[in-house]
């Protein structure tokens, strides 16, 4: 699982350098991504599609929130919850 994390890490990392004015900003596991405007909420779906594609998990719109996205190590924990 770790190698898996790892992978869908450094796939978030590559994402988030693709987004406008994201290019050179520092962003660690833990930078605030939504709730301090760095994601807005498309970027958040086309990642949320990205995370789709890459996991195979469907992820409901209902879980597109700061409460699972607002940060790397957050996504990956709502991910580990979703993988079992």
């Amino acid at each position: 699982m770790s190698q898996v994390r790892a992978g869908v890490e450094a796939k978030i990392r590559v994402f988030l350098r693709g987004e406008p004015g994201l290019e050179t900003a520092v962003i660690d596991a833990d930078t605030p991504l939504v709730s301090s405007g760095l994601v807005d909420s498309a970027a958040l779906v086309r990642l949320a599609a990205l995370l789709e594609r890459e996991t195979g998990l469907l992820i409901p719109d209902a879980d597109l929130s700061t409460d699972h996205f607002d940060s790397i190590a957050l996504i990956l924990a709502y991910l580990a919850r979703r993988v079992g």
